[in-house]
């Protein structure tokens, strides 16, 4: 198995972002104990980096909001995809880590998940022969997959009834919705494939999983009725399977809940489902953000439905460098689409350095960020607006998945940007 401490000696590929130009730093290793610091220009922009802080404190108050719950988490990996961060998330109390490919999913055995869920449907040959093989030689771990039709059920019964040494394959029957993704559209399709399973070699039936994610608009209170209804669905199928004994005589799961809605799954199915495992897969709250997911927050915050929300603070920042000053209205940034995500918020600079004037990061205000390109960010300010070539900005973000694929190695630092350590993605 891998351990954070085996990162310590992986040599850095040429072109890694926010390596130090001097050659001080060809390890993962050599980033600790260097008395590194971002605002004291040891750091080449742009750099993505992670206060340590923040991350503590959202491991701890997520791990006790769900443990008060009566719920278990397996944090989804997909969102970091640092086994650095994953194995702290595993110390501190996770039932188990999620993954959406085998890829992924490798990655978290490698690391020494007590439990996995492949939260996607299980297709190919290569991919069913590899789950095969670590639930072969790792029995005591176990992984449970998604199905949602006889080609899939099938398929894996296949692999796994040819294997006599192989336990069974443990699957989860996907719940899905209306023009939704994956799942079964109805329980009665459900009920069917729950029945398949139990009469098919090489495979059990180990409960039911769904995403609820996919129900957002402007509407709160709308958008979480509609997410209660599909749960009830959930539990629906459930006990549907249970009453007519579906289900292999083992350890039973319910698992949905991804960032948005943890609280309302946590209060449906910990009520209606005595005995079964409930496991939360919300992945983004190590880092929380400043935007998308503090509007979720926002919302969980009004709805109370298992007291108050965890108090996650946002953990990763992107900073960069003023690099031009063309116009009184407007400064470029060394940051772009290649740097930081995009994808449902623009970042917001929240934090300003100026070198030889500032001791420490200050707040700042008033500056929009316009538009990205592949390398550079589009920065309105007032004409007057105090912001010089050279000068360090620090950006939060929405949507910590987005960002997090774009950078092979991020910077774990101190309330003062000293550098604690490089934390190593794989994507």
């Amino acid at each position: 198995m891998m351990s954070p401490a085996d990162l310590d000696t992986l040599v850095l590929a040429p072109g890694t972002k926010a390596v130090p130009l001097d050659g001080s730093v060809r390890t993962l290793g050599d980033f600790s104990g260097r008395g590194l610091s971002l605002l004291g220009g040891d750091i080449p922009m742009p750099a993505a980096v992670l206060k340590r802080a923040a991350i503590d404190n959202n491991l701890s108050v997520m791990q006790a909001y769900v443990d008060a719950a009566g719920a278990r988490l397996a944090p989804h990996a997909k969102t970091t995809m640092c086994p650095q961060l994953l194995t702290r998330q595993i110390e501190g109390g996770a039932w188990g880590l999620t993954a959406a490919t085998m890829t992924q999913l490798k990655l978290c055995h490698e690391i020494g998940a007590p439990r996995l869920i492949l939260a996607n449907q299980l297709v190919g040959r290569a991919e069913i022969e590899c789950l095969r093989d670590l639930t072969t030689k790792a029995p005591e771990r176990p992984v449970y997959v998604l199905v949602d039709g006889e080609a899939g059920v099938r398929a894996i019964s296949d692999i796994f009834a040819a294997a006599p040494d192989a336990p069974p394959a443990r699957l989860l029957i996907e719940l899905g919705m209306a023009d939704g993704r994956c799942g079964v559209r109805s329980a009665g399709e459900g009920l069917a494939l729950g029945r398949l399973v139990h009469a098919l070699p090489g495979v059990e039936l180990h409960g039911v999983e769904g995403y609820e994610g996919l129900v957002f608009s402007d509407h709160a209170v709308r958008d979480a009725t509609e997410v209660d209804a599909y749960l009830d669905g959930l539990i629906g199928l459930h006990h549907a399977l249970r009453a007519e004994g579906l289900y292999a005589p083992a350890e039973v799961v319910l698992t949905a809940g991804g960032s948005a809605y943890y609280d309302l799954v946590a209060r449906a199915l910990a009520g209606e489902a005595p005995g079964a495992t409930i496991v939360l897969r919300s992945g983004c709250y190590v880092t929380h953000d400043s935007g998308f997911y503090r509007e979720l927050l926002s919302r969980m915050d009004a709805r109370e439905a298992v007291g108050a929300p965890p108090r996650l603070r946002p953990a990763l920042e992107v900073w960069t460098r003023v690099i031009s000053r063309p116009q009184l209205d407007m400064a470029i940034v060394m940051m772009g689409k290649r740097d930081v995500s995009f994808d449902i918020h623009l970042p917001t600079a929240r934090r300003w350095f100026r070198p030889g004037l500032h001791q420490q990061a200050q707040s700042i205000d008033g500056v929009v960020t316009a538009k990205l390109a592949d390398q550079h960010g589009f920065l309105t300010t007032a004409p007057d607006a105090d912001l010089a070539v050279g000068d360090l900005l620090g950006f939060e973000i929405s949507h910590p998945c987005t960002t997090f694929d774009k950078w092979s190695v991020l910077l774990e630092v101190d309330e003062a940007y000293g550098v604690l350590g490089g934390l190593k993605t794989f994507f």
